[in-house]
């Protein structure tokens, strides 16, 4: 999928300014917890993070940030380890500040993933990962070692009670991030696997039919004739072709011709069932398979061939004739021995004679009668051998 997909959906549930705003939301919680608790050094810190959020968070939201992402994300990426190392500096390691920046690399590796080229996402994802690392190391040895500033200095120290709240205030925001994490990479991770299937079926779609009428290719046939015959159903094969077509391209244009091409095939497609093959066979050859008896797959060629007789098409004022010859066959002929016992031309009954083993020599039948109905005038359905 292509990033500005990616982006254009991102905006929808997770958009930067959605995490600028969210990310001011916090440190608002941060300064109300100072406020109440005597810290105003920190207060006067999460007062400037306040406002610089709420500005980044108005400014993307009304602008493209596609050129100058990578600045948005490093200014978020050093609020966050300022604070944080600031924090833990001052107060010491109880108030567990010191998980943000950790629980932040996964967003920043997101952000520069959708905004960034592949080149700028690894350098900026290592500088980023180096960073983090050095600089939470040192201050926590430092911390452990030396003390915490409060504790040096003898200045304001927090009660069991205060620390107990800040511990509980940020652990909650470290597990509502995780959770937004997961249910943001989940969201894409579904788009992503939505979008695979459409493109699946799509080009699944692409190899299996006919780009003109819609109708299924040869491709397609054989595999639903295995599942067919794995059914034991009866079924019918017919085989239909458009009567003088060459005719009506050179009178009427290609143009005329294609569209007679589709109106038919969408004709042939109506009146098919779900579970039945409609497949272009060649030029103007149709090959149908219906489920179903001799006599009720006949009926149902018999409604197509006059819905294609009522086709009104037209072309320079006048009105294009459209037929189409059709050759008929029933599954059960194919376990039957060839006679030359002759039937009479769209008899109701079912068939009695012809000859065939598979397949191959069904649609070789049906195409033999196909060229019988055309010797005989057209426009006729053939059900049987002369």
């Amino acid at each position: 999928m292509e990033k500005n997909e990616i982006r254009a959906r991102l905006e929808s549930y997770s958009g930067f300014h959605v995490l600028c705003y969210a990310a001011g939301f916090m440190h608002l919680t941060f300064l109300i917890a100072f406020l109440c608790f005597g810290l105003y050094l920190m207060v006067v810190v999460n007062i400037v993070s306040v406002l610089m959020y709420v500005i980044s968070g108005t400014y993307t939201m009304r602008h493209n940030i596609e050129g100058h992402a990578l600045g948005w994300i490093i200014a978020m990426f050093v609020e966050i380890l300022f604070h944080a190392i600031l924090v833990t500096s001052i107060q010491g390691t109880e108030v567990f500040f010191f998980l943000y920046p950790l629980m932040a690399f996964p967003l920043y590796g997101f952000y520069l993933f959708v905004y960034c080229d592949k080149g700028t996402f690894v350098k900026a994802a290592v500088a980023f990962g180096v960073i983090t690392f050095l600089s939470l190391t040192i201050t926590l040895i430092m911390v452990e070692v030396k003390g915490s500033i409060y504790s040096v200095t003898g200045l304001h120290r927090l009660s069991h009670t205060e620390i107990i709240v800040l511990r509980f205030i940020n652990v909650l925001f470290t597990l509502v991030m995780v959770i937004a994490f997961v249910l943001m990479f989940y969201l894409e991770v579904t788009s992503l696997l939505g979008k695979l299937q459409k493109i699946n079926e799509k080009l699944n779609y692409t190899a299996t039919h006919d780009s003109l009428t819609g109708l299924s290719n040869r491709h397609s046939l054989w595999g639903y004739f295995d599942e067919l015959e794995k059914s034991e159903e009866r079924y019918c094969i017919v085989m239909g072709d458009l009567d003088d077509f060459k005719k009506i391209n050179d009178t009427y244009g290609h143009d005329c011709g294609d569209i007679v091409l589709r109106s038919v095939a969408s004709i042939i497609i109506e009146n098919t069932k779900d579970d039945e093959m409609a497949c272009r066979w060649g030029g103007e050859e149709m090959l149908i398979v219906m489920r179903g008896t001799h006599e009720e797959c006949y009926a149902r060629i018999s409604v197509i061939k006059s819905a294609i007789n009522a086709l009104d098409i037209t072309s320079g004022g006048k009105r294009v004739k459209v037929t189409m010859t059709f050759g008929f066959a029933d599954s059960e002929e194919k376990n039957m021995e060839f006679t030359s016992e002759n039937v009479v031309e769209d008899s109701s009954s079912p068939i009695k004679t012809p000859h065939h083993i598979g397949i191959d020599s069904l649609i070789s039948i049906v195409d033999q009668r196909l060229y019988i109905g055309k010797r005989r005038g057209k426009n006729v359905i053939v059900c049987t051998m002369e």
